[in-house]
């Protein structure tokens, strides 16, 4: 989750409120910040903020929030844009590269240092919430009277123009070298792989601004004597790079700063005018968020609630309806369901009535129940418990464990945000190897387990994935045999009192070595797997000495 150091003196002023660090404490978990630490020396701190909440990514955005929450300022805030004469033509070369920009011009800024620190660290977390590690969306902040427009967002090839990148050498480079060569371009060279163009921003004197998504020019270096900025967004989602425009200047507006926009002119004749802060208009069900939140709101009442979170509403035409505007750089609504929990953010966490409905009592599915037994049976045998994602790699998954992959036959993530993380977990024994890689060097011997979940596709007949209960145990040491596992194993059936209905029999897997493996059947039922990992798979994972393993299906044995 991501983090914010929030300096107390300064909220004060961008607020107009006299401000507490215990009163924040306070305050601040009920407009959805989590405080994880207070330094009073500095005066300052640090909270954690949703992801889904970009607009918290700066003093100003959270500032914003609780003028709403003091009720110092309600509704939707109001910023002035002034229309702009600086102009930014697309070239449709850009389609099949990075086919959307959004800009912005922002005058008279005056940053103090901490200031300064808050656009650095803004644009990072940008990139990180909503742009996706700068793919889907990457910023450009640059010194705009060193800079002459009309601008133009052009795809090159990548030895045609040179320039001298920010933190370069000095050196003119072209495209490609930079990709080869420069830190950022190394380290973002992954976004551009395959594309025979690469995007860029020139000014009408042909001058390079900017190589998106990897790095802006020396020519538009931001310093202490800067008062104009331009800003450039770009990226493949044209809401994404909008919502992160709409962020970053009413940020900078808070500061002071005048905005003013730009026309960003497309190749197929269209032209669009950024930033574009105008309220998006929801139609909201009075009866359906009290429904949600169990209360019997008035429509006056709920109105006030929505313009203490910074929105404007009033009675709908449609009976039964409010009219809700929500400001455009919150890109979190996307359901009628979000507007229940502003409205209660609004009323107040605190204010809601206390109830427990009759019936409404919780208590353990019988599952987890059999769950915490076999944890407790497992801890009592020696073993550690650990806790791993369902998510997986699919190399490590199937190739290191000499398995095959079958890609009919297993989950697969269309668009995974890693390849750490592209396909999900048919047996939980990978991880487990995975672990030991990780642990390698702790002292010997390591034996842990996990209970969780697998997922497997549903039979033909039916549609989905199942998700199945699973038991694994490893056990990682000098004389790590199958005789320990099999001891583990009889342990847990004799806790179980199922003992006499488990039959070892032998059978053939390529995970293990051959005549140290069996199946395990209970009541006639194969449940599981038991046997020494081959000695290949030790080599992929990187282990020095022997490890047994056991792998049951407890949603069977249940």
């Amino acid at each position: 989750m991501p983090t914010l150091d929030l300096n107390v003196n300064r909220l004060e002023r961008l607020i107009g409120k006299e401000l507490t660090i215990e009163g924040l404490e306070y305050d601040l978990q009920w407009i959805s910040l989590d405080v994880e630490d207070i330094n009073v020396e500095e005066n300052t701190i640090k909270v954690e903020y949703n992801p889904n909440r970009p607009d918290f990514s700066s003093p100003e955005g959270i500032a914003r929030a609780l003028k709403g929450y003091y009720e110092i300022e309600l509704g939707v805030p109001k910023y002035v844009i002034n229309d702009g004469e600086v102009q930014m033509n697309v070239d449709d070369s850009v389609n099949t590269v990075r086919p959307f920009i959004v800009c912005g011009v922002v005058r008279d800024i005056d940053l103090d240092e901490d200031e300064v620190g808050t656009l650095m660290n803004i644009q990072e977390q940008l990139h990180w919430a909503v742009g996706r590690d700068r793919k889907k969306v990457a910023i450009g902040v640059h010194d705009l009277d060193k800079i002459k427009t009309p601008f133009r967002y052009v795809a090159v090839k990548p030895d045609s123009i040179s320039f001298i990148p920010l933190h370069g050498d000095g050196d003119p480079m072209n495209l490609e070298e930079i990709l080869k060569y420069h830190d950022k371009g190394k380290e973002y060279a992954h976004i551009l792989e395959g594309k025979s163009l690469y995007p860029l921003l020139i000014d009408c004197n042909d001058q390079v601004i900017s190589f998106p998504p990897i790095i802006n020019g020396i020519l538009t270096t931001v310093t202490d004597s800067t008062r104009n900025l331009f800003l450039d967004l770009t990226g493949t989602d044209l809401k994404a790079v909008s919502l992160a425009l709409n962020i970053l200047s009413t940020m900078l507006a808070d500061t002071g700063a005048k905005i003013e926009s730009v026309v960003v002119n497309y190749p197929n004749g269209e032209s669009l005018i950024t930033p574009n802060l105008e309220s998006l208009k929801w139609e909201v069900s009075v009866d359906y968020v009290n429904n949600y939140i169990g209360l019997n709101l008035k429509e006056s009442d709920m109105i006030k609630c929505f313009q203490k979170v910074r929105m404007d509403a009033k009675k709908s035409p449609k009976k039964g309806y409010l009219d809700v505007w929500v400001p455009a750089y919150r890109g979190d609504m996307i359901h009628p369901v979000d507007f229940t929990e502003e409205c209660a953010i609004g009323y107040g966490y605190s204010n809601l009535p206390l109830t427990i409905r009759e019936g409404c009592i919780g208590q353990y599915h019988p599952i987890q129940d059999f769950s915490n037994k076999i944890r407790m049976i497992m801890i009592g045998a020696g073993y550690l418990e650990v806790l791993n994602f369902i998510l997986t790699n699919s190399e490590k998954h199937y190739d290191y464990m000499r398995q095959e992959h079958e890609e009919k036959k297993v989950v697969q993530i269309i668009n995974p945000i890693s390849k750490e993380y592209d396909t999900t977990r048919t047996q939980i024994l990978p991880k487990l190897m995975e672990t030991l890689l990780f642990n390698r060097s702790e002292e010997k011997p390591i034996k842990i387990f996990e209970v969780g979940d697998i997922i497997l596709l549903a039979p033909k007949e039916e549609t989905g994935a199942i998700r199945t209960l699973h038991l694994s145990a490893v056990t990682y040491h000098d004389d790590a045999n199958f005789t320990e596992i099999r001891s583990t194993l009889d342990f847990i059936m004799t806790a179980l009192g199922e003992y006499e209905n488990i039959i070892i029999k032998p059978g053939n897997n390529l995970t293990y070595i051959n005549n140290r493996y069996g199946e395990i059947f209970w009541k006639g039922k194969k449940i599981g797997e038991i046997g020494e990992i081959h000695p290949e798979i030790l080599i992929n994972f990187k282990l020095e000495f022997p490890v047994a393993a056991l792998e049951l299906n407890l949603q069977d044995l249940f």
